[in-house]
């Protein structure tokens, strides 16, 4: 397979979905032996919980912020001065702004551009004004890679034309299946935010914990809404039997011997967590959200349960469905497991070199 010079474009490498993804695709493509470089054009953050190898090349470019739109010019040259230096790459981008920002290069750079949607383009990014942009920019793309056909058929003719669907990769480093008895904790991970319907997830724990006071649920991930759940919780009377345990490292050995993993979302992309618990063989429960990356990723009574968005009732059923039935959930945990081999790794980082010129 031919080297290929990979340079991503990103505005940050925090602890978000879609880092996660250019983490691992990138520690993929140096082990696979290909040359990347990560450039960031965001203000300096806190660094990733994820680890970046030491062989990828992380440039910061941000341009001093002083008015919106002398940023955005400043920020376009420095991009441009440093892609011209590397113009047999392929530049890749994930999120929005570095999508506008790079769209506007186009013209003066000579680099195969691919844009990826890792969210429901229907809701994600907020606003007319900047989904309007982010359609104009992947017209402009030279491949643009989907998530589901459900996101595809979301764009413009010209976006559908030079798309290509390639899923999320299963973390390589995920443990074996844990299968002695599983501690009575029901666990997600997530970001806290509007997005993930936590506040469903508590109320259908209420109902649970009910009829069975001895579990609890274990909340991962830190955000915006943490105090306004918080709030919730204690307002609901779970103080004693809910955990909200931030930004977790070894976030696989927190999970691996629970009851159960659930997720609430109200739209996903593909859940990098529910996609990493069904391949470490967790029953898991996800809402049937859109994009339809969760209903691609399991068969409901097969390989996991999927429950209809914004139901506490029927999420509440899901997870006494697999408390009460230790067959059931020993099935689901047996066929989630082969999600590990499906969504390999290295067969999604070579499904991306192959629309690489």
């Amino acid at each position: 397979m031919k080297k290929r010079k990979i340079i991503i474009v990103t505005t940050a490498l925090t602890n978000d979905g879609a880092e996660r993804i250019l983490t691992q695709l990138s520690n993929e493509w140096i082990r696979l032996g290909h040359q990347v470089k990560i450039l960031l054009i965001g203000k300096p953050t806190e660094s990733s919980g994820y680890a970046v190898s030491d062989k990828i090349e992380i440039v910061n470019i941000y341009q001093p912020k002083k008015s919106r739109i002398g940023w955005y010019f400043k920020q376009i040259r420095a991009l441009i001065r440093m892609l011209n230096k590397d113009k047999d790459a392929t530049v890749i981008s994930f999120l929005s702004q570095s999508i506008y920002i790079l769209a506007l290069c186009k013209p003066f750079i000579r680099n195969q551009i691919v844009f990826s949607e890792r969210n429901d383009p229907n809701r994600w990014p907020e606003g007319k004004l900047r989904k309007t942009a982010r359609d104009l920019a992947f017209c402009v793309a030279d491949v643009c890679v989907y998530q589901t056909e459900e996101a595809k058929s979301y764009f413009p003719k010209a976006a559908k034309k030079h798309g290509i669907i390639i899923k999320n990769p299963c973390n390589s480093n995920l443990p074996e299946r844990y299968t002695g008895e599983r501690k009575k904790t029901i666990i997600t991970a997530c970001r806290l935010h509007n997005q993930k319907n936590i506040p469903m997830l508590l109320n259908a724990f209420k109902k649970l914990s009910a009829e069975f006071p001895d579990y609890c649920l274990e909340i991962c991930g830190q955000g915006e809404d943490k105090d306004k759940l918080v709030n919730l919780t204690h307002k609901l009377g779970l103080d004693d039997k809910v955990l909200f345990s931030g930004f977790v490292q070894d976030i696989h050995t927190k999970m691996r011997d629970c009851a159960m993993y659930v997720c609430s979302s109200d739209y996903e992309g593909i859940s990098n967590s529910m996609l990493e618990a069904l391949g470490m063989g967790i029953p898991t429960i996800s809402t049937d959200c859109p994009i339809g990356g969760a209903r691609e990723m399991i068969e409901s009574g097969k390989n996991g349960i999927l429950v209809p968005v914004g139901d506490s009732d029927a999420m509440c059923n899901a997870m006494r469905q697999v408390i009460n039935d230790p067959t059931l959930a020993e099935k689901l945990a047996t066929e989630a497991y082969n999600v590990r081999n499906d969504y390999n790794i290295t067969k999604i980082a070579k499904q991306w070199i192959r629309i690489m010129r």
